[in-house]
């Protein structure tokens, strides 16, 4: 039994003894002995409250075999502290990333958590309960045998973050691949040079970013912390530079001569070429409209068009009106067209046969008028080259892109004759500029006909199928027309010679 039981009972018999004598002398002394014990009582209480209200950890308490017993916990905080840090030593990634990009994956791209408070707050509890003597005895107990304590820790990526820092560091690697291209050279038809300036085509990157994240979250919960690198694939172009010269062929060509008569007039050779230069080089995408009065423009000589002759009065007569002669082009290229087996969004032949191609293969255009229009139909880009070979008196075209199917190698475009359509009874028109005897005849009578167009396809020089039929041409008959006076009367009057004038310029 301990010295302080020991005082204790004896204390307490001793007051016992005199409480039992006080009361058997009849309570002289029963205030002095009952101010006796509690003084005792109270002495054993504050003992008690003193050993539990001293804040700092029991001697024999260890964390990570450190010692903490003595400290507060503020103080126990403190030397704990490098103890946390050194966990989370060597924690993150190096990643590695083209010819030498770095990204570091550090502390910040991690949620950490230590159990430091949950074990200090079980800790401060150790030896903190009972009786005064119990008490005494289990901090004795703690001293001599000691509480060790293990701090552990929670190192979680945080996925976000990571992902978002690997796939930036990734795009930066990234490109896409880029076809090789093929730029026309319009001039090159002038002296015969290559038609084409080719663009080489680019490997893209896809840098897997995908793929490093995963490694990088798989590695980190098992602690394996270290390099990582970016790996990558290239990406090949769907198009090189030799498959695209492979690719791209002539599909057809054609040319047509202004060397006789009034086609050889220096304006209408003019607009020819001004046509040709705008035309020369362009490029239709597939599926691609082309229109020949959108792409040459209003014919005004505002636009630097000169006057040359062209049908008028559906091809009764002919004036002078700017851009005369461009009709010379889109023929031209209409019979390349065909031979290029290209989809005819629209074409109407002239009212009246032209003598630069043959019948029923020529197509008219005017600003305010008829329009020739083609589609590119191929899955690939078209390419248009026109020219004049002045040398030659010469309009050429040729239509470059990919080549045909299998099935056919070139295509002839021809049009038989249909029918004659003649001239009408001669038709008498009022003209009240003139006044009675005269009379001039407007246009003479001109026989009309009907053809019909065809293309035939070949292999090898050996005609493939039966000829397609393209178009109808109708060019229109006119009958002769006379202007007289006003009040004329077929029946009565009588035109004489002598009284006939020349008609009237016309647009005067």
């Amino acid at each position: 039994m301990s010295k302080v039981i020991r005082y204790i009972i004896t204390a307490l018999v001793s007051a016992a003894a005199i409480f039992f004598i006080a009361k058997f002398l009849g309570g002289a002394f029963d205030s002095s002995l009952e101010s006796y014990a509690s003084s005792i009582t109270d002495d054993v209480a504050a003992k008690r409250a003193a050993l539990l209200s001293s804040g700092k950890f029991r001697d024999g308490i260890t964390v990570n075999n450190i010692p903490i017993g003595g400290m507060t916990a503020e103080e126990a905080r403190e030397a704990l502290s490098p103890l946390e840090n050194g966990m989370t030593d060597g924690v993150g990634f190096v990643v590695k990333y083209g010819d030498d990009g770095v990204l570091n994956i550090g502390m910040d791209y991690f949620d950490v958590s230590y159990n430091t408070e949950e074990i200090l707050a079980e800790a401060i509890m150790l030896a903190n309960d009972g009786e005064l003597e119990k008490l005494r005895q289990d901090i004795d107990t703690l001293a001599r045998e000691g509480k060790n304590y293990t701090i552990s820790c929670s190192i979680v990526p945080n996925i976000e973050k990571i992902t978002a820092a690997v796939t930036e560091a990734g795009e930066s690697l990234n490109k896409d691949a880029k076809n090789a291209s093929a730029t026309p050279i319009a001039d090159s038809v002038m002296n015969g040079g290559a038609r084409f300036k080719y663009k080489e085509e680019r490997y893209g990157y896809r840098a897997k970013t995908e793929e490093a994240v995963e490694e990088i979250i798989s590695r980190a919960k098992a602690g394996d912390y270290g390099t990582v690198t970016i790996e990558g694939e290239v990406i090949e172009p769907k198009l090189t530079v030799a498959q695209l010269k492979k690719a791209i062929v002539k599909r057809s060509s054609y040319k047509s001569s202004y060397a006789l008569g009034h086609y050889d007039a220096p304006n209408r050779v003019f607009n020819i070429k001004k046509a040709c230069s705008i035309i020369n080089g362009t490029v239709l995408e597939p599926g691609d409209v082309f229109s020949c009065n959108k792409i040459l423009g209003k014919r005004t000589e505002a636009a630097g068009w000169l006057p040359a002759p062209g049908f008028i009065n559906g091809g009764a007569n002919s004036v002078d009106s700017p851009g005369g002669g461009v009709c010379h082009v889109s023929s031209t290229l209409y019979n390349a067209v065909i031979r290029s087996d290209l989809e005819i969004v629209y074409r109407i032949n002239h009212s009246s046969h032209v003598g630069y191609v043959p019948w029923g293969l020529d197509a008219t255009i005017d600003s305010n008028g008829p329009d020739f229009k083609f589609k590119n139909n191929t899955k690939q880009d078209l390419f248009v080259f026109m020219w004049v070979d002045s040398s030659k008196h010469t309009v050429n075209c040729e239509l470059w892109g990919a080549s045909f199917p299998s099935s056919y190698d070139s295509i002839s475009f021809y049009a038989e004759f249909v029918e004659e359509i003649p001239p009408t009874a001669t038709e008498y028109i009022t003209d009240r500029n003139l006044t009675a005897p005269h009379w001039y005849v407007s246009n003479n009578a001109k026989t009309g006909y009907k053809y019909q167009s065809f293309k035939q396809y070949y292999k090898d020089g050996k005609p493939v199928g039966d000829p397609k039929p393209v178009a109808t041409s109708v060019y229109r008959m006119h009958p002769m027309r006379i202007a007289v006076w006003p009040g004329f009367n077929v029946n009565t009057d009588t035109l004489s010679r002598q009284y006939k004038v020349d008609p009237p310029v016309p647009g005067s």
